[in-house]
This record gives structure tokens, C-alpha cells and sequence, in this order.
């Protein structure tokens, strides 16, 4: 059986989050603990600030006094859907934003197939599996089409953890060509857009592995670091890099809901 002697502490509240040492940001830095729940040494950790940071060091080769931590097959949970009770109301900033720019029919009709609800200003992104399970809920405020504030999700796994799919994926179908980029923001307003392309989120810049499931894809990552970080990742005889914002003047860091929405401006 595998062991280890450190892994990321598991969140347990704001304590357990600290300033990164490379972007300075505060309550975004995980850092290493070994089985007695003693700290690593400050350097080692890592950003949750995957783009616009991505600092990762870990204690590889570093021993500890503390036994080791050993490997133990992960128990998959999933969310019941009784439990998923939110409702979706258009006056919700982020809602309101995008009825504005695209009408209330074509917005409704994407965010119901997506079983996207709000709570609030917050909206909550329901990932579900190819046999309509729900593996994950995201739960993010926004102002208009920005997001404000961090990441949560409103459920807890009891014995396990969910393991978190592609957004959109009980939508994929052979009628129509899957196109992926990194946020559900932006799947939903590339729906809205584009509506004849399946559009699908990874959720994050290091989830781009989850794309294994399709076959053939067609990728719009994020503008600069997303670009070069995918590009290297993916394989090119399934996985077309699409190099639509890359060659746009569009700020680096952008993505393909920026230059829609802009393009209203």
C-alpha cells in the first residue's frame, strides 16, 4: 500500500488558509501537514490561485517524525438531487446581467437546461455526469457578469468526496460539435451565443484533465498563461487549440465570455 508523509491540509475553515508567498494574496495558500497535523515548512504549498498565480511546491523527499499517512481508495459520493431545492430568479445580479445582453428567453432556456440556479446574487452550477448524476455544486456571487468573492459549494461529502465532472456533460450528444473553455460563465454565455456547439467548463485551470471523456473537442482556453499551460497539456490529434482570443487584442487573461460581452460595448 502507498505512503506518503505529507498531503494538503483539507479546509476546516479560514484558519487553515494563509497568504500565498508568491502573489501575496491572503486565505488563498494551502499548506502541507503531515499525520500529526504539524505544518511543512512555510514554502511548501500551494495557491489556489491556479491562473493568475499557480504556485505549487511540495515536501517531496522531506521526511517526517510523524507516521505516514497511507493510501486508501476514495469513497465517490454524489448529491442527492432532492436536496439541490434553489430556485432561479432573473433578478439576480448576474441573471439580470445577462437577460440585459441577450433577452430573457435565450437566457432561461440555457440556464434551465444547465439546471444553473441562484441564491441571491450567487449562482449555483450543478455538475452533472453523463448518467444525470450530481457529482459537484459551485457556488459563486457575482456582480453583473463578474464574480465577487471565492468558490464554495453548499454541500458536504458524509464519508467521501465528490469528484467534480465537466460542466454540461449530460449535455453531450453526437448532433453537435463539444467545445470546452475553463468557466461555467463562460459555457453558458457561449451557449447563449453560439447555440449551435456544445459548449462545456473544466471549472478551473488544473480540472483541464477531465476533458478525457470526449473523444474530440474543440478548446478555448483563457487568453496567455491558460493558452501556453493547455496547449502543452492536451493531446493534438483529439483536442483542437483553438487560437481565437490568442490572436484577438483582447488583455491577456481574458476569455471567450469577455470578448462576447465586450463586443456589445
Amino acid at each position: 500500500m502507498r505512503e506518503y508523509f505529507w498531503k494538503l491540509q483539507k479546509y476546516d475553515g479560514q484558519a487553515t488558509r494563509f497568504r500565498c508567498p508568491s502573489c501575496g494574496k491572503s486565505r488563498q495558500y494551502t499548506r502541507f501537514v503531515n499525520s500529526d497535523g504539524q505544518y511543512a515548512d512555510f514554502e511548501f504549498g500551494k495557491c489556489n490561485r491556479e491562473e493568475k498565480c499557480g504556485y505549487y511546491r511540495p515536501p517531496n523527499g522531506i521526511m517526517s517524525t510523524a507516521p505516514k499517512f497511507e493510501y486508501k481508495p476514495e469513497i465517490i459520493e454524489f448529491i442527492d438531487w432532492s436536496e439541490y431545492n434553489y430556485n432561479l430568479d432573473t433578478g439576480s445580479e448576474f441573471v439580470k446581467t445577462l437577460i440585459g445582453l441577450f433577452g430573457l428567453e435565450k437566457v432561461l432556456d440555457t440556464l434551465k437546461k444547465y439546471y444553473v440556479r441562484t441564491e441571491e446574487n450567487s449562482m449555483l452550477y450543478p455538475y452533472i455526469d453523463e448518467k444525470n448524476r450530481l457529482t459537484y455544486v459551485k457556488k459563486m456571487a457575482y456582480k453583473g457578469v463578474n464574480r465577487k468573492g471565492g468558490i464554495y459549494t453548499p454541500y458536504k461529502a458524509k464519508k467521501g468526496r465528490f469528484k467534480q465532472c465537466l460542466f454540461g456533460l449530460h449535455l453531450v450528444s453526437k448532433q453537435r460539435q463539444n467545445c470546452v473553455v475553463e468557466s461555467e460563465k463562460t459555457a453558458l454565455i457561449c451557449d447563449i451565443f453560439y447555440p449551435k456547439y456544445m459548449w462545456l467548463a473544466t471549472g478551473g485551470l488544473g480540472m483541464i484533465s477531465k476533458i478525457k471523456v470526449l473523444d474530440r473537442a474543440t478548446v478555448f482556453a483563457d487568453k496567455g498563461k491558460a493558452f501556453i499551460d493547455w496547449s502543452d497539456k492536451l493531446d493534438a490529434t483529439k483536442y483542437t487549440m483553438s487560437s481565437k482570443l490568442e490572436e484577438s487584442d483582447i488583455q491577456e487573461g481574458s476569455d471567450l465570455a469577455d470578448l462576447i460581452v465586450n463586443s456589445f460595448s
